[in-house]
């Protein structure tokens, strides 16, 4: 058996070691992944986007509100006494590319559509301010100005088709 001041000392001899143990953990952590069907559990309410829901996707993305907004409630205590039961892999599988966020200089805005009225919504997009007095979010007045632009949805659900999103050819 090899003392360790003989490895240490020996360079090809730890080069080759650490090369062993490093191949053994990544078989043994790597390969079972593969022979799992699926490692993300199934949850019922889980459905891809809406092109409507799509476009307010992006938007958010085009936006930047994922600087400020994280979209997945932690497994803390306080944050699912805030916000509700903790997010789970599954609630975003459809997502391309994932926006959690990892920044909370706002609220987190993963269960927060339920929470308030739409014209709430509508009147905190125009003036932060006007319904959180202590808000240091900017205003997106231009919001309420725009249509919205479906011209290319049909090619973004098709590629998002090829990133695995079950939409359908009618869809």
């Amino acid at each position: 058996m090899f003392r360790h001041e003989q490895i240490e000392i020996n360079a090809g001899l730890l080069i080759a070691l650490t090369l062993i143990v490093i191949s053994v953990g990544g078989l043994v952590e790597i390969v079972p992944l593969f022979k799992i069907p699926s490692t993300v559990e199934a949850v019922p309410e889980v459905r891809p986007y809406t092109p409507l829901e799509l476009r307010g996707r992006d938007i958010y993305q085009r936006e930047g509100c994922f600087y400020c907004h994280s979209q997945m409630v932690r497994p803390l205590r306080d944050e699912w006494l805030r916000y509700g039961h903790y997010s789970l892999a599954a609630e975003s599988q459809y997502d391309h590319p994932f926006l959690w966020g990892s920044k909370r200089t706002g609220p987190d805005l993963a269960r927060v559509g339920g929470k308030y009225s739409n014209a709430w919504h509508v009147e905190h997009l125009i003036d932060p301010r006007s319904v959180v007095p202590e808000s240091i979010m900017p205003a997106y007045p231009w919001l309420m100005e725009r249509e919205l632009d479906y011209g290319d949805i049909a090619r973004r659900m098709a590629a998002l088709r090829k990133a695995g999103v079950p939409y359908s050819l009618t869809e």
